[in-house]
This record gives structure tokens, sequence and C-alpha cells, in this order.
């Protein structure tokens, strides 16, 4: 049986160590330029819900167990 993975190029071991300028500090230059000319458009896409519709979620995702 054969096994099917994907590896990552900047992979750590712990995700809360890395902190955002050491991510971009590890990418080649064409990735680099890449992330810059996503940032704008993935920030357009961040949301801040209230904690009332997080409470609403958690509350569904409950009920449906």
């Amino acid at each position: 049986m054969d096994e099917i993975f994907t590896t990552t190029l900047n992979d750590t071991s712990n995700q809360k160590a890395m902190n955002k300028s050491d991510a971009t500090e590890n990418l080649e230059a064409d990735d680099l330029i890449f992330y810059h000319s996503l940032r704008p458009d993935l920030d357009l896409l961040k949301k801040n819900p209230s904690p009332q519709l997080i409470h609403k979620i958690l509350d569904y995702s409950k009920s449906t167990r």
C-alpha cells in the first residue's frame, strides 16, 4: 500500500513560536512577491464576529451531534 502525503516547505514544530516576521523571512523571493500581492485581498476577507454569533454557532454545532 502506498502512502500519499504532502510536505510543507516551512514546517515548524511549534506554530505559536513562529511569529509573522519569521514566516515572511523564510520565503523565497517569488513566494514573497506572491504573498504581498495577496495580502490586501486576504485582509478584506478577515472577519471579527461578535461573541454572540460565536455562541450561536457553537450551540448549533452541539445540537447537531
